[in-house]
């Protein structure tokens, strides 16, 4: 044993070297995907606040193309085609940034509805129904992708505002009514 006790000191210092240069190396790109990721979440996040302002533009698009019962479908299509080109166009601009599926989705959200108002009278209210469900589902994707819902998640806990009125109360009671009527079959 005391043959081997002049080489322990040296073996222990080598082997902190090479620890240490691994915690380094591991500390330092833990640093470098914090520093990016700041960056990144900014696009990320301008890139959904400009496709929300195209998706609410597209809705008062729709809406009118819903309701305009003097529109005749060569001039709804066209007017919906405005809503639907400029979402897909930005999408593509900014698929770096944006989930690719989610992007389908926005771009497909107004598909169809130029239809509305050519279907019989007796579903042209459940293709509505079923545009403004999509809309909506759109709006909250949009939020948990880009990170807002999760922020505002964590505000409330931080916060925890006493939000309420009988307005509140009662859209919450809606969505109650919404997320029970998903859940039953």
């Amino acid at each position: 044993m005391s043959e081997l006790a002049p080489y322990i000191g040296p073996l222990l210092g080598m082997l902190g070297v090479v620890v240490g240069s691994l915690l380094n190396e591991f500390l330092r790109r833990g640093r470098r995907i914090e520093e990016y990721s700041s960056g990144i979440f900014e696009k990320r996040l301008k890139a959904y606040e400009d496709l929300m302002s195209l998706i609410h533009r597209g809705s008062d698009l729709a809406q009118e193309v819903i309701d305009n019962a003097n529109l005749s479908h060569e001039q709804r299509h066209e007017l919906i085609s405005t809503a639907i080109v400029p979402i897909a166009e930005f999408v593509d601009r900014n698929s770096l940034y944006m989930d690719e599926e989610l992007g389908a989705h926005c771009v497909a959200l107004f598909m169809g509805v130029e239809d509305i108002r050519d279907a019989p009278e007796s579903e042209r209210e459940q293709l509505a129904r079923d545009y403004y469900k999509m809309r909506s589902e759109t709006y909250r994707m949009i939020k948990e992708d880009s990170g807002v819902a999760q922020i505002n998640k964590l505000f409330h806990s931080i916060n925890r505002p006493k939000i309420t009125s009988p307005v509140i109360e009662r859209i919450r009671e809606l969505r109650r009514e919404q997320q029970q009527a998903r859940n039953d079959p």
